[in-house]
């Protein structure tokens, strides 16, 4: 199935940061339009006062509720000191601020001119050898057909999860930082929840450990047969502990923002294996993970996200995997299928609303959505409702401490290493394939490409014949090919992003 190129995105595309608005008289006037997008309003959320607010919330009850808001651009977070209440916080790179508030000062805030959307802070859910073989990432690590080898040398991959092994002798000499958040926050001068404990091990249940392997494991305690996608990455983790919830991974996203704008890291890459378990909702664009990932993406960083593990039902996809600038992954068995497990898209059958596969009318509209233009004046998607491409998720080997809980859940006789399933390894696979791409561009180029190429190259590459389960909704363009899209990263040859074929269905118009 071939999607239209659309004429106002090319190939190569970047995007300066969207003005900022002044801060509006609070005198007498009509009651402002919502900005979120009509679909959004209908399932999961609710107006108050002119913003949405997450329908998780009450504000009938007196009872403090921990919310996260979102607002129009950074410099109104400075409302929440207005606030009497004993815990309110802003952060620092992101128009996002945390509190905790009584149901009648839900929608005081919600009735607030600046902000666009009031959430709770729900609980986040993780989405838990041969992975280099069957995406060519060892063919690009050899040099197999191409100008040189890359191992993810020039590339540095920031990972949002549980944790880390900081000690791991297979991810110690790459790990950069291990970024644990710090106490509970409250109302303070100094932005930084944040703190470096090095080789500490920061994962209680082994996740994130794998995941970072994943990426970008040495391979050493094995002679490099359990290496990653990417050897010699730098890599850098946050950890959320075992339970991430909305606010923590923004809080991630907000430090890691601040650090690359001050010139404290250069990252290409944030692996996310994680989803809000919200399935079947329209894609919201002023989610605040969703605010957080547009705002990395404008700073350069490309997000990766699981499908979720909701499958074989369709309309089971990720939340975030659904914003155009992010590139959702889903996952495949070890004989290449379609993993029952993986979440799945909209069908393109007429029977939703939200079934758009174009991503690059998605992304216009967002972007235009985020320069000011309010949802109900633009004409078309927001979000995109497939994967974007799918990579080896079942039976995947990567590191693991011995007493991690997924080694003791799972024993397989390993002393470093173990099995796990899930999009959660679908997605570090991806993300450490896509750091050989950045690799291969800045090695050859001189330059990291903007995210969009990188995305839209890993899918214009992508195997969409590879099994005969393959549908547009459950892998989009297809299984992540590495080494062709390395070939065309070599060359300055990047894919445009409304030039993708992805797979076809008997679903599809």
């Amino acid at each position: 199935m071939k999607i239209p190129r659309s004429d106002r995105l090319g190939g190569r595309y970047s995007r300066a940061s969207a003005p900022v608005s002044p801060v509006r008289s609070r005198s007498p006037e009509p009651a402002r339009p919502s900005t979120a997008s009509p679909s959004a309003r209908r399932e999961g959320v609710f107006e108050a006062g002119g913003a949405l607010v997450d329908d998780a919330l009450d504000p009938e009850r007196d009872a403090l509720q921990e919310v996260v808001i979102v607002f129009e651009d950074t410099e109104h977070v400075v409302r929440l000191e207005e606030l009497d209440v004993e815990f309110a916080i802003g952060f620092d790179a992101l128009p996002v601020g945390y509190a905790k508030l009584p149901g009648s000062l839900v929608e005081t805030v919600a009735d607030w001119e600046p902000v666009r959307y009031v959430s709770s802070n729900y609980e986040l859910e993780l989405h838990n050898d041969d992975a280099r073989e069957d995406t060519n990432a060892d063919a690009v690590q050899a040099g197999s057909g191409l100008e040189m080898p890359y191992t993810g040398e020039n590339v540095h991959v920031a990972v949002i999860d549980s944790g880390i092994g900081g000690g791991h002798p297979d991810l110690q000499p790459n790990l950069k930082a291990n970024y644990q958040y710090v106490g509970i926050p409250g109302i303070q001068d100094e932005p930084l929840w944040w703190h470096d404990v090095d080789t500490i091990d920061t994962d209680l249940n082994g996740h994130g450990t794998h995941c970072a392997g994943s990426i970008g494991g040495t391979g050493s305690e094995s002679d490099g047969e359990y290496a990653g996608m990417a050897p010699d990455v730098d890599l850098t983790m946050y950890s959320t502990s075992a339970g991430p919830a909305i606010a923590f991974t923004v809080a991630a996203y907000d430090d890691l923002i601040r650090r690359q704008r001050a010139g404290d890291h250069d990252i290409q890459i944030v692996s996310n294996s994680y989803g809000s378990g919200r399935v079947g909702r329209p894609f919201l664009p002023d989610d605040p993970l969703n605010v957080a990932t547009w705002h990395a993406h404008e700073e350069g960083i490309l997000s990766v996200f699981a499908a979720g593990n909701d499958g074989p039902d369709t309309g089971t996809l990720n939340q975030y995997a659904k914003a155009p600038h992010v590139l959702g992954v889903g996952a495949t068995d070890t004989e290449g299928a379609v993993a029952d497990f993986s979440s799945r898209g909209r069908p393109q059958d007429g029977s939703y609303d939200e079934d758009n596969y174009d991503r690059a009318a998605a992304y216009e509209n967002l972007a235009a959505f985020h320069d000011g233009v309010p949802a109900d004046e633009i004409d078309g998607p927001l979000g995109i409702y497939r994967n974007g491409v799918a990579a080896k998720g079942e039976a995947v080997m990567s590191t693991l401490e011995r007493f991690d809980l997924i080694n003791v859940l799972q024993p397989d006789g390993e002393r470093y290493y173990g099995l796990a399933s899930g999009t959660s390894m679908s997605c570090p696979v991806t993300a450490g394939c896509a750091a050989l791409v950045y690799d291969a561009a800045i090695e050859r180029n001189g330059e990291a490409p903007a995210p969009m190429d990188v995305l839209a190259t890993l899918e214009a590459t992508a195997d969409e014949r590879r099994h005969e389960s393959y549908t547009a909704e459950s892998v989009g363009a297809g299984y992540v090919d590495v080494q062709a899209a390395v070939e065309r990263a070599e060359a300055g040859e990047f894919a445009a992003v409304g030039e993708i074929d992805v797979a076809s269905s008997d679903t599809q118009q």
